[in-house]
């Protein structure tokens, strides 16, 4: 980095620390003009948690800068640049900018306003540039909200039309696992049969298999989630992490992902630290294959893509100094199955990374799946299309109108894995404790964001075991919607 950059770069993070944004916008303006590349996450960051209320032109120009940089994740600017627009276009007009291509091209819209312009823009006669720039969002959401009538973008707006959404069979990709019972889009595989279920297993076996073919097609048709670049990231070590969490490991790293989704988690770590020798592990060959084409496109080497089931995860034939299972087992019909599992493949003395829902979190979530029951919308677009609908009409205090501020809520595939899961279960974390006793396992932390830590010392002070989760469970009972990012926590297999 530039030093001049740099200096400024501090002094900015200084300012807006202090919450002095009038001083911080101005000195990080002048660092992504010496050194855009090295300073547009910084300035980037600061951006996504900006409310405008005017249009200054020179903030909107570095908005551009930043939405084009290599460095930075676009979609955490989708916000802040659909707010610009609206502000510097109060009134629906049919105008083309470096802004609009920007933000049609490498967002996908997350606000409500912004969406209700796009359907305006989608039934103007458009100039070529804005309307191959719009088909490119129709398309990157999914039509989620329409626009199919834009078609599916022509010449140079194609490749960036797939490079935000590309799902497509990779005849390469690995398959390890048997198949007890094969599907579609499924790779054949050379793999011995595992071992039959024990007397006595059949029926939880098959309803666990069931679950795992209906989570799979979910995923075939609606690969979740939807990312283009993962966010800019300083190098750590890892292994140092474990260290500091009293779990020191062998080098190299063996790191297994297991449910990696269209492959953003095991592709943000070998980012991280590419010392790492990471397997991503999915049930779904259509996520596998947009996250295999990213790792290519982002050169990321030291990833292993695997199609196959948790509970088949000891064909790998490998074991784990780190599992990393985010947002996966509660999503399986018996949770429990997919950690003794999992359990099975990590070394001695190994660390399991775990996220799971809250039940106190996602009650607004079972609101919703409630409805959508009452009112009989399948999971397919009729139906999502048909649920967002009634949720844009709802008044803002209504409960489930909090759904307009999930990103999630944005694209097809968004709203089904939000809303419309096949399966999906709900804990308190006192349940969590119990279920990694019975593995087994002994728990090192609960990864907890800074307003929860906050909280926990207003009820607790500072003596407060930190590792206690009744005592965690307290502090959500106080303040039910602290874990609304799932329950996300670190655990030991003994050695």
């Amino acid at each position: 980095m530039h030093p001049e950059a740099g200096q400024l770069l501090r002094m900015a993070a200084d300012a807006a620390n202090r919450g002095d944004f009038a001083q911080a916008l101005p000195m990080l303006s002048h660092a992504l003009a010496i050194d855009s590349e090295a300073t547009a996450p910084a300035y980037a960051e600061l951006l996504s948690h900006l409310s405008l209320t005017s249009w200054p032109r020179q903030l909107e120009a570095d908005l551009v800068t930043c939405l084009n940089a290599g460095a930075v994740d676009p979609q955490t600017l989708a916000r802040a640049a659909a707010r610009m627009l609206l502000v510097k276009y109060p009134e629906p007009v049919v105008a083309g900018d470096a802004l609009w291509e920007a933000f049609l091209t490498r967002c996908i819209n997350v606000d409500p306003a912004m969406e209700v312009r796009l359907i305006w823009l989608a039934g103007q006669d458009l100039p070529d540039g804005l309307r191959d720039a719009l088909a490119v969002q129709a398309f990157a959401s999914e039509y989620v909200w329409g626009g199919e009538r834009l078609g599916v973008p022509a010449d140079a707006m194609v490749e960036l039309a797939e490079e935000l959404v590309l799902a497509v069979e990779m005849p390469s990709l690995e398959s390890s696992f048997p198949r007890r019972r094969p599907g579609p889009r499924l790779e054949s595989c050379d793999a011995e049969s595992g071992p039959r279920p024990s007397p006595g297993k059949e029926e939880e076996e098959d309803a666990g298999r069931r679950i795992s073919g209906a989570v799979r097609a979910q995923y075939e048709t609606n690969p979740y989630p939807r990312w283009r670049a993962p966010a800019a990231r300083q190098h750590v070590s890892v292994s140092a992490h474990l260290a500091a969490l009293g779990a020191p490991q062998e080098q190299p790293l063996a790191v297994l992902v297991a449910g990696c989704g269209t492959g953003f988690e095991p592709i943000d770590l070998a980012g991280m630290d590419k010392s790492l020798a990471i397997t991503a592990l999915d049930l779904s060959a259509a996520s596998l294959a947009y996250g295999k084409r990213m790792a290519g496109v982002l050169g990321v080497e030291r990833v292993r893509f695997v199609q196959g089931d948790i509970l088949d995860v000891e064909a790998l034939g490998q074991r784990f100094g780190l599992v990393n299972c985010t947002g996966v087992l509660h999503h399986m019909e018996r949770p429990e199955d997919g950690l003794a599992a999992l359990v099975e493949v990590l070394e001695p003395g190994g660390v399991l990374r775990l996220a799971l829902y809250s039940e106190r979190a996602r009650a607004w979530v079972a609101e919703a799946r409630r409805v959508i029951g009452e009112q009989g919308w399948d999971a397919n677009p009729a139906g999502i299309r048909a649920f967002r609908a009634y949720v844009f009409a709802l008044p803002p205090e209504q409960p489930l109108a909090r759904l307009r501020e999930s990103d999630d809520f944005y694209s097809l595939s968004g709203c089904r894995d939000l809303c419309f899961h096949v399966r999906e279960h709900w804990y308190r974390l006192p349940a969590v404790q119990e279920m990694l006793a019975g593995a087994g396992l002994e728990l090192l932390m609960l990864d907890a964001p800074p307003e929860a830590q906050h909280c926990f010392t207003q009820l607790f002070g500072t003596a407060g075991d930190r590792r206690d989760l009744g005592l965690w469970d307290r502090v959500e009972g106080t303040y039910p919607h602290l874990f609304a990012g799932m329950f996300h926590l670190w655990a030991r297999k003994p050695g």
